[in-house]
């Protein structure tokens, strides 16, 4: 029987937290959730899911655009991005002890049983999401594999990530933009159509240290890099969007368009109200373009 066919438990009691998938602190996720990243645990490390064989025959099951594959030790700038690499995507995963290679398996939510993982994990952290967030939507969830003493270079990513470790020891370090003059160079660069690396290392603010077991909180937009230990790791990212992670997105994305038109749009963060008009219009649009798209298809066919 396939590994596919397995699925996971959901007990949420908070008064028996190994009953658990994640042990999450209310306080420090009402405080700190969109705003700083933290520790956490979870009960992950042995799931049947996330078995060495497991990934394997979820990494072929993938499509080709759902792989990512890098040599492993790289730079911690690479601004560009690196190189892809190619092969059966099932033997980078059961090589990956000694192939030299850091591997990606992207949205692997599209297979149902790692949904229901996927969904079970982030269900118990929704009574944790501060209101000011506006609710949890846009669930993903992504795979990394890493040769031993790989590095992932200084990069950002845009979604609320519970970034959950599985296998090997890893160092993650976590930056701090040190005023908002760097953070706007960096956002609009990726916003113009630059990659998520970055094109300097900003101060380290946090490091943590990873065992099977151990998770961190990383916010959207915050700078972080790895450096995997001595053995082969593996780590589960679990993210999600906000409705005020997603309002922030718009922003940047009509603000990137605005300056192709020659404006000067006031930066995302600037004012609340611009911010919340903006992604309201930019709401609105997408709306419009979608109800443009399904008219013109109905036309086609009558």
């Amino acid at each position: 029987m396939s590994v596919f066919a397995v699925t996971s438990s959901n007990t949420a009691t908070a008064s028996h937290p190994s009953d658990r998938l994640l042990e999450l602190d209310p306080r420090t996720c009402t405080d700190a959730i969109g705003r700083c990243e933290f520790g956490i645990r979870h009960t992950l490390a042995d799931h049947l899911l996330l078995s060495l064989e497991a990934i394997a025959e979820l990494a072929d099951s993938l499509p080709s655009g759902a792989i990512e594959r890098h040599e492993a030790r790289q730079p911690l700038l690479v601004p560009g991005g690196c190189p892809e690499l190619s092969g059966p995507p099932s033997e980078t995963v059961r090589t990956i002890e000694t192939n030299g290679r850091w591997m990606v398996l992207w949205n692997i939510e599209q297979v149902a049983a790692y949904r229901r993982l996927l969904d079970a994990i982030l269900d118990e952290a929704v009574p944790f999401l501060p209101a000011r967030e506006g609710g949890m939507g846009r669930r993903e969830a992504f795979l990394f594999l890493s040769a031993p003493l790989s590095v992932c270079p200084v990069h950002f990513d845009p979604e609320h990530n519970f970034l959950l470790h599985i296998r090997g020891s890893k160092q993650i370090n976590v930056g701090r933009f040190p005023d908002r003059e760097w953070e706007r160079r960096e956002l609009d660069r990726y916003h113009d159509g630059g990659h998520r690396n970055l094109v300097e290392i900003p101060p380290c603010s946090n490091t943590f240290h990873m065992q099977p077991g151990d998770g961190v909180y990383l916010y959207p937009w915050v700078p972080h890099w790895v450096h995997n230990g001595p053995a082969a790791c593996m780590s589960l990212s679990i993210t999600f969007r906000t409705r005020r992670s997603e309002r922030d997105e718009f922003v940047h994305s009509l603000n990137a368009r605005l300056r192709r038109s020659g404006l000067s749009p006031l930066p995302a963060g600037e004012s609340e109200f611009v911010d919340e008009v903006k992604g309201v219009s930019a709401s609105f649009m997408a709306w419009l373009r979608r109800g443009c798209r399904r008219q013109r298809g109905a036309r086609d066919y009558s």
